[in-house]
């Protein structure tokens, strides 16, 4: 057990009792992305643990379910597990409990699932709060009707949250990624309640910006996240606690010739005036508008200008944006 962030990261409910927990209420599920469904969730969880004097803690599988029940077709993951917990912790909830999702986790049928995961000698379960299409155990036998027989049983308050619609949608995990890599990035930020966001290090590029452009980028390794569709975009860059106003760029600078054309660059200018040597250190950028696609310049003069052009359109975009 590691605190992330001043969140207790836990393994089971039992393990609370060396944080001094005794009583506690949990929402279930797998929180990828933590978009506004789940924080409707979230919601309704601090709510019964307030009402039960209780600590309110998120119950979480990893690596992704998905992943281990079709490797072949893995979700593209939208936060990485250290950001998920790191956004749930902002909302309020002190603790996570991180169940490790395997084979043979997943082949337990339901009761085993609830004696594993929601019981504790020591920690009283006061509540649990699930969305209400919420399925679990072998073949997601397990339903809302069985948790909440359970919680009957055991003197457990249960909640079973509605589905939150959008346009007449599901705000769900799986439509923020359709909407990313389709380029509809208004519509997966207004499911997620915040900017779309990708994160890694910065590594060495081949200083065109600096030496040739005038624009110095600092040029990201993503190890988390779908990556947009190529072009331009307005955005922030998150680096060392605060937020940069940035000229992103997705693509593989087809104005000049590369050892490699096919690699995608994804690049982030980091304006006002941001100087700072960030090799090999994390960053993370937040997409808030399209601007162009990609285009191949005739000259490196006309490629400037256009880039003069950019920053200035998104200068204006996020003064636009700061105001709302």
């Amino acid at each position: 057990m590691e605190t992330i962030r001043n969140c207790i990261n836990a393994s089971s409910l039992e393990s609370l009792v060396q944080h001094g927990i005794k009583r506690v209420s949990v929402a279930i599920g797998v929180f990828d992305g933590v978009h506004l469904g789940h924080q409707q969730l979230l919601k309704e969880l601090l709510k019964i643990a307030r009402e039960t004097d209780s600590v309110p803690a998120v119950l979480t599988f990893y690596p992704h379910p998905r992943q281990v029940l079709n490797p072949k077709e893995p979700p593209l993951l939208i936060v990485s597990q250290e950001k998920k917990i790191q956004i749930i912790n902002e909302f309020g909830i002190r603790t996570v409990i991180t169940f490790p999702f395997t084979r043979e986790f997943a082949n337990d049928d339901a009761e085993t699932f609830l004696q594993d995961c929601l019981y504790s000698p020591d920690v009283k379960l006061c509540g649990i709060c699930v969305g209400k299409k919420w399925r679990f155990g072998a073949g997601g036998k397990g339903n809302i009707h069985t948790l909440d027989k359970f919680a009957n049983n055991q003197g457990i308050r249960f909640s079973a949250v509605e589905e939150l619609l959008m346009d007449g949608h599901p705000v769900s995990s799986t439509s923020i990624r359709r909407a990313v890599t389709g380029g509809l990035l208004d519509a997966a930020n207004k499911m997620l309640g915040r900017p779309y966001s990708l994160s890694g290090k910065v590594e060495h590029g081949e200083n065109i910006g600096t030496k040739v452009l005038d624009c110095p980028t600092a040029n990201l390794s993503v190890s988390h996240g779908i990556i947009p569709p190529r072009g331009v975009y307005a955005g922030y860059a998150v680096f060392g606690g605060a937020r940069y106003p940035a000229a992103i760029s997705i693509g593989t600078a087809p104005t000049f010739k590369h050892k490699n054309p096919s690699n995608l660059l994804i690049e982030a200018h980091l304006m006002d005036g941001f100087a700072e040597m960030i090799y090999g250190r994390p960053l993370e950028i937040e997409f808030l508008k399209y601007i162009r696609a990609e285009l191949c310049f005739s000259s490196v003069e006309t490629l400037k200008w256009q880039i003069k052009s950019d920053i200035e359109k998104i200068r204006e975009i996020l003064k636009k944006e700061k105001k709302q």
